[in-house]
């Protein structure tokens, strides 16, 4: 059963603790913080955290902080039974200033996760051979050697056989996920992200696919007359909702997202081999977070623009070498990301500890059709939507009352028409 959502404006901070490399000193930055932000992206590996500080104690040179201190932060909600915690480490102290009257100090301590300064220290100067996941979780292990957990639910198929020189541990991921080839889904779009749960290696096809049951009351809606709809009774309400990108179709036929070619060479043979990407014959292979999901081009349109290639790609390989699948999936990955760059939103909502990169949400809006009739839902932009990148923003400038707010960019790829 679903349980429906409790909504509270509170939010509980509950740990906010400074502490230095060795552990040995501590300080309650409670009342020192103005705000903090923490940030989550499925386009970038580790979480990062903004914190503001009011500093009239003297505190960066009494403690001091010089950029090697990490910061617990742990927050939570009336009506949730779990709170987000969080470790971070102090990458830089930014945006110094002297208030007025030379009284104190505002500036701004930008964080990492840990794995993000375990990176930097290090260069990988091997050769790993094995399925790209295999490679990737090898890494993740003995390299970043990060205590978190990696969840790898879209397994590859192929194999690599790889020199990694003088790059690091997150650099080769990166290039990993790339080349990665998934065994179920043809878009083989992999993210490599962190997320409050952890890290995730998998395709944003497994994401939209798998998660879609895990909605639940993750359900917004949003209303330009004052959210006063009776359905908004047991969902959660959008403050702002703005389309960022939704139809470019010059750009999408430019970029091959309806007809491109890949060319295979074997440098060891010089033969060539050809892999074409037909849109209208093989989106129906992607899978969305909808049960139906409808095209983002009309039938006529893919029949009258989309026969042609206009897109060409060169893909090296050596035929000693063991299979990678790479040059095959490279097409329908264009066709993919196209679809997904064709439907960017922005929303902005309450704070709720809930929300985290890489969840499906549902939107509802309604259609304007003017002053005296019902609203109808628009089916051009209703339905589930990928969490891509959120902000928590957390307000905490005593005496006021404290405040969290929710900011997200939505990307889903299709049309879902509840007519």
């Amino acid at each position: 059963m679903t349980a429906y959502y409790v909504k509270s404006d509170n939010i509980n901070i509950l740990d906010l603790t400074l502490y230095s490399l060795d552990g040995s000193k501590s300080y309650d930055l409670s009342s020192q913080v103005l705000s903090f932000d923490i940030y989550e992206d499925i386009m970038f590996p580790c979480i990062r955290a903004e914190i503001k500080i009011i500093d009239a104690i003297g505190l960066l040179t009494s403690f001091p902080i010089v950029g090697e201190e990490t910061i617990d932060i742990e927050f939570g909600q009336e009506g949730f039974s779990f709170t987000n915690s969080y470790t971070f480490h102090v990458k830089a102290i930014e945006q110094q200033k002297t208030m007025s009257q030379g009284k104190s100090k505002m500036y701004t301590l930008s964080c990492v996760s840990e794995e993000f300064i375990t990176n930097s220290k290090q260069f990988l100067v091997s050769k790993y051979q094995g399925a790209t996941d295999d490679v990737v979780r090898a890494i993740f292990n003995t390299t970043l050697q990060s205590k978190k957990t990696l969840s790898i639910g879209d397994p590859t198929k192929g194999t690599q056989n790889i020199l990694l020189s003088r790059m690091r541990p997150l650099q080769a991921i990166d290039m990993l996920r790339k080349r990665a080839v998934s065994q179920d889904y043809i878009s083989s779009s992999y993210v490599f992200f962190e997320n409050k749960r952890g890290f995730n290696f998998c395709s944003i096809e497994y994401l939209l696919n798998q998660l879609q049951d895990n909605v639940n009351d993750k359900q917004f809606f949003y209303d330009t007359t004052q959210n006063t709809d009776v359905r908004n009774l047991n969902t959660r309400s959008l403050i702002d909702f703005k389309i960022v990108s939704q139809v470019n179709n010059t750009q999408k036929l430019a970029q091959g997202g309806l007809n491109n070619t890949v060319k295979r060479f074997d440098l060891l043979t010089g033969k060539v081999s050809l892999t074409q990407y037909i849109n209208a014959e093989k989106q129906q292979q992607f899978k969305f977070a909808s049960s139906n999901p409808k095209a983002l081009n009309t039938s006529q349109f893919e029949n009258k623009y989309g026969n042609t290639k206009s897109t060409a790609l060169l893909v090296p390989h050596s035929s000693d070498l063991p299979e990678n699948y790479i040059d095959s999936t490279i097409g329908a990955r264009m066709g993919f990301v196209n679809k997904l760059s064709q439907n960017i939103f922005q929303a902005f909502t309450y704070g709720d500890i809930a929300l985290t990169a890489g969840d499906i949400i549902t939107i509802n809006t309604p259609n304007p059709t003017g002053a005296t009739d019902k609203p109808d839902d628009n089916r051009l932009i209703n339905g589930n939507y990928i969490i891509s990148r959120i902000r928590h923003i957390i307000i905490n400038n005593a005496p006021n009352p404290k405040s969290y707010m929710v900011s997200m960019e939505l990307i889903k790829g299709f049309y879902d028409d509840y007519a």
